[in-house]
């Protein structure tokens, strides 16, 4: 028995994760700055990019799906197979907001599991106009007592590494105990 301990003890999980939003959310730059440390320029992404975050114990295979209107067809057949989501909404962006919103309760609806984590990130929040925290959950209402996942919220900005790492590690601890 102790053998099997030990062989099942040292293994490693693995987890899909999709990370989608608005196209200009700033999807890509937080997955570059959580892969090199530092703001990086992106191009919009064209389709899908996977890239694998190894950590101790968890792999983490991110699909970082492209937020154009073109490519959102797209989202289903990722979010489905996902373990977690992440939903990125620019902060800044108040025009597209209540789009943002109905295609965020679309993937909640028809995409993923009533377990999937979610983790919400109100990106560039180092700009001037941005929507506040505590405003944002009640425009998306995220306070519905009805909403039976696990989600957080958290404010971040890619060009500034703001709030990223309490995000990811909130969130790592989340899809740890999944």
């Amino acid at each position: 028995m102790s053998f099997l301990i030990k062989l099942f003890k040292n293994r490693t999980k693995r987890v899909n994760l999709s990370i989608c939003g608005l196209d200009g959310a700033g999807k890509t730059a937080i997955i570059h700055y959580l892969i090199n440390g530092e703001f990086q320029e992106t191009i919009p992404t064209m389709g899908i990019n996977r890239e694998t975050i190894d950590l101790p114990k968890l792999q983490l295979s991110v699909f970082d799906l492209g937020g154009q209107q073109d490519f959102r067809s797209m989202w289903g057949s990722i979010n489905e197979q996902s373990d977690a989501l992440i939903f990125v909404v620019d902060s800044t962006d108040t025009f597209r907001m209540e789009e943002a919103k109905t295609i965020f309760y679309k993937i909640l609806k028809t995409q993923i599991r009533e377990d999937v984590p979610v983790l919400l990130l109100l990106n560039k929040v180092d700009l001037p106009g941005r929507l506040a925290r505590e405003e944002f959950i009640k425009q998306f209402d995220l306070a519905n007592p009805n909403l039976s996942m696990k989600w957080a919220c958290f404010e971040t900005s890619a060009k500034e590494g703001i709030g990223i790492y309490d995000a990811f590690h909130w969130y790592i601890k989340v899809i740890q105990e999944v």
